[in-house]
């Protein structure tokens, strides 16, 4: 089970953490640290394009359907 805590706008909450389970996804409004971290990231998400700093995977760039704007810092790990 990968888990992703995050803390910054743009989600429900300030705190929140996401955890993946094959093609499931759910979020709770808490910071939960991953047992195991594997990498920590910065996710900026302008309007239709997110940008990925992590500390695994370099720099990313993305695009969504949805328009939004979120500046989150997180911890990625697993369970």
């Amino acid at each position: 089970m990968k888990i992703y805590a995050e803390v910054g706008i743009g989600n429900d909450t300030f705190f929140s953490t996401e955890y993946e389970d094959g093609n499931r996804e759910y979020r709770i409004p808490s910071f939960v640290k991953p047992p195991h971290i594997m990498e920590y990231y910065v996710r900026i998400w302008i309007r239709k394009t997110v940008y990925v700093f992590s500390t695994k995977d370099g720099f990313k760039k993305s695009s969504k359907d949805k328009s939004r704007f979120k500046l989150l810092l997180g911890i990625g790990g697993v369970r």
